[in-house]
């Protein structure tokens, strides 16, 4: 076993096990080179689908859930870091590089207040997350919301409503602290100040 590491190991492991899902579960699509962690669950209703782009990859310990005429659209290059939980009843969509911290909650749905929960009366609006947004650890994203590519949310933060592109928003709720501005005058992107590195 020259030359095999532990992480090759393990990267070979959850590329079988996303096409073992592929092949088990129809309305499951996977890309390639999509790598599924260990003590992943998958809860597919019939008329679910769920979409794993090119290069995806879904830490351990993560669920991911599409009940019955649900999409759950992971884009090209995403990462969902370990033990998230994303629940789509409608649409739960990220966008191509899109990367989630560890234990982050994406829902569209909620229970219908005023309802016992156990009357499965649920408000239900898509997510849509754009592209190379970052949601740092134990990030909470509630139903409707919708978030601009390029876009930080910070640790902790409850997402609802809708947050603009190029933007750090931290807290409960989540509110814009600042803008990003990646380019300067010529268009190419701008140096990172010393010790920033």
């Amino acid at each position: 076993m020259r030359g095999v590491t532990l992480a090759r190991i393990r990267r070979l492991e959850g590329r079988a096990r996303a096409r073992l899902w592929a092949a088990r579960h129809r309305g499951v699509e996977v890309g390639a080179r999509v790598s599924v962690g260990r003590a992943c669950r998958l809860i597919l209703e019939p008329g679910g689908r769920l979409v794993l782009a090119d290069g995806c990859a879904v830490d351990d310990g993560t669920t991911l859930a599409v009940y019955r005429g649900g999409r759950l659209v992971l884009g090209t290059g995403c990462f969902v870091g370990h033990h998230a939980t994303l629940a789509a009843r409608d649409l739960v969509e990220l966008g191509a590089g899109t990367f989630l911290a560890e234990l982050v909650s994406i829902r569209d749905h909620d229970h219908r207040v005023g309802s016992p929960p156990s009357s499965g009366r649920f408000e239900v609006a898509p997510v849509r997350i754009g592209a190379d947004v970052w949601l740092g650890a134990k990030v909470t994203v509630l139903r409707g919301v919708r978030i601009g590519d390029r876009t930080v949310v910070g640790a902790n933060a409850v997402v609802g409503g809708e947050l603009p592109g190029d933007a750090v928003a931290v807290g409960i709720p989540a509110r814009v602290v600042r803008t990003i501005d990646l380019t300067d005058r010529a268009g190419e992107p701008a140096p990172i100040p010393r010790g920033r590195r």
